[in-house]
């Protein structure tokens, strides 16, 4: 495996930011195969940004009777929410 940075970001602006500046950057995050293939030397990035900690994972009702679906919602969590079941 080769040398990386790691960074767990603190806000979703600070992750898109970073990213932004960083091409050699890849987001992490549960259930991630990505430390799998940079094992394998597939997968080569030089900074690592974690995105577990920024809320992504939270199913919210909208004003117009919809569903936001957090880009980290579990399809189990997603599949026993009330308004799905």
């Amino acid at each position: 495996m080769r040398a990386f940075t790691y960074e767990r970001a603190s806000s979703i602006e600070a992750a898109a930011q970073t990213a932004a500046g960083n091409r050699e950057a890849k987001f992490i995050a549960g259930g991630t195969n990505l430390l799998d293939l940079m094992k394998l030397e597939i997968e080569t990035p030089t900074h690592l940004i974690d995105v577990n900690g920024l809320g992504l994972d939270t199913i919210e009702a909208t004003a117009d009777g919809g569903l936001r679906i957090g880009a980290m919602v579990r399809n189990t969590d997603l599949a026993s929410h009330d308004p799905i079941d």
